[in-house]
């Protein structure tokens, strides 16, 4: 399959622009890969969209006595409709999600035609799955893509990439609010009846910012802030939205416990807290490594180097491998500028990746990674 072929395919999907949450343009995206996993002979499941998401959508082939492999992908994407131009300059292909994370789903799906059509029988069970709400999270869909996972002995992650590489490590990602509810009285008249939710808001900030601890990659960052209602009044009022990241699932739990454990300097202004962890770091384990290991030598038998990267940023990898399943990700399209209009992938590399995701399915179909490191 060659990439100009691969692109061709690929352009159909990224035609229909899918932001989370836009239902009917999501279920159009779902009616043409269902079509396109049809004739491959594997029971599809559609998951009917809750809470405002589209569908997802399950495709479960038949395999031998192995232990099965997961790709998840997700379809949703982030830009608003219209704000990434769908063109190509060069070897860069530009549109709408088509790197995170169309391009690898597609590949997804090319690697299991590939297998198809060559006759070889899949050693294990082999499923793929496509939601559409990971861009805010997965709250629809995590639950489902973890009790795949369960079923099998890995998961594969076609997320982007910026080049030859493959991911063995996230960050674990969390969100809150905290909400301060003070007196509101005039600014004027009534000044010393007041307590403002503003002030108390503004000196736990400053607690908040000491949470944030490089050297364990932890960081809590305050990223919106909102209160009061007019400069004369005393404000009632306040609340902040906090994102916390970390390496080690602990060390987010001990941020949440310290979040609840806050109080207030001003026995008459309360704080209420809300949110949880989103998504569990992505460990780099030996089982992992093992897969990156396997990964480095198909893209030998290609004549590129693999390259062993990590990201702060999550993905449905986070859940698979909070369910126990050994994960590698990055597996995708190689690209850039995701969540931008300047969006794009390289166009030359497709079919190479394409190899490297048929691979790694027909390899982990059939046996458990070992935990070798090399």
């Amino acid at each position: 399959m060659q990439s100009e072929d691969i692109l061709e395919g690929l352009l159909e999907w990224v035609e229909i622009d899918t932001p989370t949450g836009d239902v009917a343009e999501i279920a159009k995206l779902v009616d043409l890969i269902q079509s396109q996993l049809e004739p491959l002979g594997c029971v599809i499941e559609r998951v009917t969209g809750q809470d405002g998401m589209g569908d997802h959508l399950i495709a479960r082939f038949a395999g031998g006595d192995g232990p099965g492999v997961l790709v998840t992908s997700h379809i949703d994407t982030v830009c608003a409709p219209g704000t990434v131009e769908i063109r190509r300059d060069g070897d860069r292909q530009y549109g709408p999600g088509i790197a995170d994370m169309k391009g690898g789903g597609f590949l997804a799906l090319c690697a299991m035609k590939d297998i198809v059509a060559s006759g070889v029988a899949l050693p294990g069970p082999v499923t793929l799955i496509y939601n559409s709400d990971e861009e805010i999270g997965s709250p629809t869909s995590h639950a489902l893509i973890q009790a795949e996972a369960r079923k099998m002995g890995a998961a594969l992650i076609p997320e982007p990439a910026r080049g030859d590489e493959a991911i063995t490590f996230r960050k674990g990602r969390a969100k809150y609010t905290l909400d301060f509810h003070g007196v509101e009285s005039h600014a004027g008249s009534a000044f010393a009846d007041g307590r403002s939710a503003i002030l108390q808001m503004a000196r736990t900030i400053g607690q908040l910012e000491q949470m944030t601890d490089l050297a364990t990659e932890t960081t809590v960052n305050v990223g919106r802030v909102r209160g009061g209602t007019e400069p004369n009044v005393v404000a009632g009022h306040a609340a902040c939205d906090i994102d916390v990241r970390f390496a080690d699932d602990a060390l987010g739990h001990a941020v949440e416990d310290a979040l609840r454990a806050l109080k207030s300097d001003d026995p008459s202004v309360s704080i209420t807290f809300s949110g949880e962890i989103e998504k569990p770091s992505l460990a780099r384990t030996p089982e992992t490594l093992s897969m990156f290991a396997r990964a480095v030598q198909i893209n030998a038998s290609l004549d590129a180097p693999m390259i062993e990267t990590r990201s702060g940023g999550g993905s449905d990898g986070n859940f698979t491998c909070a369910a126990g399943v050994p994960t590698l990700d990055g597996l995708g399209a190689i690209g850039n500028n995701w969540h931008s209009p300047q969006e794009h992938i390289l166009v030359s590399p497709l079919s190479r990746r394409m190899v490297l995701l048929r691979d790694l399915i027909l390899t982990y179909a059939g046996r458990r990674p070992t935990g070798e490191t090399a």
